[in-house]
């Protein structure tokens, strides 16, 4: 691709209206991804900048014990300079998980540390930045929230979550047995929205399984469900090449090397719903074996393995679930979900009805608050100039769906750093920009030069403003706004 430049003397324009046709309509600019891949790159009054590939991420030391744990992350260390370890939570398929605490606001989270040897693979990397930004911009009831991530000199690879009070559904099985009909068509119904809502994000889950659905301990008078790890599962590298997930949930097609998808997901909670009716799974044994039967022998009917009447329905949702062939499961989770509704009607479950009864007061306030909020990001979203804010580090609050295509980022902001994005590679004294105009309170604009590739060239001006000192919100930070100005030839 050639290399982008400001016109020359006498040199034609090109239309812009015929630009923004062809690029569509949510975003008037090219990627700023896509320019980066040209040998250099302009800024402001035009100066020459030499710039090499987007940087890579810091590699990480490899100094771990041999259970695959960073050696030295003890209580009262700090993590990421703003979390002091409390103590151990437990472990996982990542990595150790601590109780930290927050040094300025003292509020108390799950922090889980990285493999080494998982985080040191440049593309679990990739994945777990792209993944945990997206993680930590969604909200749901049934979903862990993902407060934070980074990388600590020390410890490498961290991500921080709420701390949740309770068990494992995998726990509670083993210490209760199976799970009576209706107990667990509620928390697979839970399990089924958190999933079919990260669905609907173009998001998977990748590793559904009991010992990643928590039962929280609360004080409200329903059953709490929370799935964790969600979009941020992935192997303990080395027990089966070419595949993650876990082996007793995975789905046939995987065993071959398919990626994850909405089927594979949907295999692993029909694989859920047998494991809470029954206290079992229903594939066992040495890790060939299971993968041999879950491509050749099909998944028992639970009713089998229960000693209490089980309704023909649960038997026929868990084999559509779980089908060898990934044409045959549901479409997807809401289709599911209306099979399990069904099942729940026959076991006298009123769900909406029982949700309703225990709203608290103030849920029309709530809702009204919530329209509120999401007529205004509409409204924002749709905004095909690209828009954000951010901190003066660069920390991206909000942005709209054109920044986001600008940056090259999929889904939602949460988590984004504008260091991490391919901006400063065209925009070089962008830090320094945002230094400025934190400090003097005065708007400051740029103009930049993007290739759109071949010889397609586009003039934009960024502008930087600071929010209003009055700001609920986004006091202190920096609104930036993209603007394209005309498309020249190179």
């Amino acid at each position: 691709m050639s290399h982008s430049r400001p016109p020359g003397p006498g040199e034609s324009d090109v239309d812009l209206g015929e630009f923004i046709e062809r690029e569509g309509h949510e975003t008037l600019l090219p990627s700023v991804q896509r320019s980066v891949l040209s040998a250099k790159s302009f800024v402001a009054d035009g100066i020459l900048v030499e710039h090499t590939d987007v940087r890579e991420l810091q590699q990480i030391d490899d100094s771990w014990d041999g259970r695959g744990n960073k050696q030295g992350a003890k209580p009262n260390d700090l993590i990421g300079g703003r979390y002091i370890v409390e103590g151990q939570l437990g472990r996982g398929g990542m990595g150790r998980v601590l109780k930290v605490r927050h040094q300025a606001l003292g509020k108390p989270f799950a922090l889980k540390i990285i493999k080494s040897r998982i985080a040191s693979n440049p593309k679990i990397r990739e994945m777990f930045y792209r993944e945990a930004r997206l993680a930590s911009a969604l909200t749901h009831d049934n979903i862990c929230s993902i407060v934070d991530f980074g990388q600590d000199d020390q410890f490498g690879l961290f991500m921080v979550m709420e701390l949740l009070e309770g068990q494992t559904v995998h726990a509670k099985l083993k210490q209760t047995g199976k799970l009576s009909p209706r107990i667990a068509c509620d928390v697979l119904w839970q399990v089924a929205d958190a999933v079919r809502f990260i669905h609907s994000r173009t998001i998977l889950h990748g590793d559904i399984k009991s010992e990643n659905i928590f039962l929280v301990k609360t004080t409200m008078q329903r059953r709490l469900i929370k799935l964790l790890d969600f979009g941020l599962a992935r192997p303990d590298l080395g027990r089966t090449e070419g595949m993650d997930g876990t082996p007793e949930y995975i789905a046939p097609e995987r065993i071959d090397g398919a990626p994850s998808s909405q089927a594979s997901d949907i295999y692993a909670l029909g694989i859920v719903f047998f494991e809470l009716l029954t206290a079992r799974l229903p594939f066992q044994g040495a890790l060939k074996d299971v993968l041999k039967q879950h491509k050749e022998a099909t998944v028992p009917a639970p009713s089998k393995l229960v000693e209490t009447p089980l309704d023909e329905a649960a038997d026929k949702l868990v084999a559509r679930a779980t089908s060898k062939n990934p044409a045959d499961r549901h479409p997807d989770v809401a289709s599911f979900m209306y099979e399990l509704r069904a099942l729940m009607t026959m076991l006298g479950m009123d769900q909406a009805g029982r949700r309703r009864a225990m709203a608290p007061d103030s849920a029309r306030e709530r809702r009204d608050m919530d329209h509120r909020v999401k007529a205004s990001a509409e409204v924002f979203r749709s905004v095909a100039i690209p828009m954000a804010a951010c901190d003066v580090s660069g920390k991206v609050r909000v942005a709209n769906q054109a920044m986001l295509e600008f940056l090259g980022c999929a889904g939602n902001v949460g988590g984004l750093e504008l260091r991490d994005s391919a901006l400063p590679e065209v925009y070089p004294t962008l830090f320094e920009d945002l230094e400025e105009v934190a400090a003097k309170r005065r708007p400051l604009k740029r103009v930049i030069y993007l290739n759109e590739g071949g010889d397609r060239v586009v003039e934009a001006a960024i502008v930087l403003n600071a929010a209003p000192q009055q700001a609920e919100v986004t006091a202190g930070e920096i609104f930036i706004v993209l603007h394209p100005l005309r498309a020249l030839n190179s």
